[in-house]
């Protein structure tokens, strides 16, 4: 049996070694999620208003690729973060190659849990949300060695007596993902109407979302492996 997580503890390790990576990693982020967030915002096709409207394509161009792209980041960030409790000395560069060399199989560990987590998801929200914060650690497991498969096993595993606990630190995560999202949306509206709807505040605007995302990876990566740490210890 593992030990229980403990929600207080989980946050405040986030914050420590987010406040601690963040300078360290912000150019990765800024490069593989700031950036293309941007492109993507500026240059991209325009989103939905319904879900209906959301085609194979749209699915494709605005979620799945810029999810690929920003999983370099991530899985930069998950490195150090382990590395940084463990006592490891690693440069963000040796980072960025270790992650690089392990995308690969970092993006078949993300289809593995996607298949685990559609099904939760189709038929009720909560067992599929529930199943997110099972698989929470699988993407630090997988970069400490190990086969796709054998990650999400692991990380099912690992959750399998804090499998509430971990769905509740993952909903803390995204109540404080929508407030800074949120806030950020109305700064950029604001920014954009003092602009008067010139490019210059569109763009300014799309940045300040690309920021927002950027820091978005960056706390979900810290809290990942956080997670994976915690219960590993």
């Amino acid at each position: 049996m593992t030990r229980p997580l403990v929600l207080a503890a989980l946050w405040h390790d986030t914050v420590a070694d987010t406040r601690a990576l963040l300078p360290l990693v912000w150019p990765v982020a800024a490069a593989f999620v700031l950036l293309p967030n941007v492109a993507l915002e500026r240059y991209g096709p325009p989103l939905p208003k319904t879900p209906a409207e959301m085609t194979p394509q749209l699915v494709l161009t605005t979620l799945v690729i810029p999810g690929l792209i920003a999983l370099v980041a991530q899985a930069t960030v998950i490195r150090l973060a382990l590395d940084r409790r463990r006592g490891v000395a690693r440069s963000v560069g040796e980072a960025l190659a270790a992650a690089l060399r392990a995308w690969p199989l970092l993006v078949l560990v993300q289809f593995v849990s996607a298949l685990a987590v559609t099904p939760g998801l189709l038929l009720l929200i909560v067992p599929g949300v529930y199943t997110i914060g099972r698989l929470l650690p699988a993407l630090p497991l997988a970069l400490d060695g190990g086969g796709p498969v054998a990650a999400v096993e692991r990380a099912w595993a690992l959750t399998a007596d804090n499998g509430w606990r971990a769905t509740g630190f993952l909903l803390t995560l995204i109540g404080w993902f929508f407030v800074v999202s949120a806030a950020a949306g109305l700064i950029g509206a604001g920014v954009v109407a003092l602009a008067g709807g010139s490019g210059l505040g569109a763009l300014l605007a799309s940045a300040l979302d690309g920021a927002v995302a950027a820091l978005i990876a960056i706390v979900g990566a810290v809290a990942t492996a956080t997670v994976a740490r915690q219960l590993e210890d």
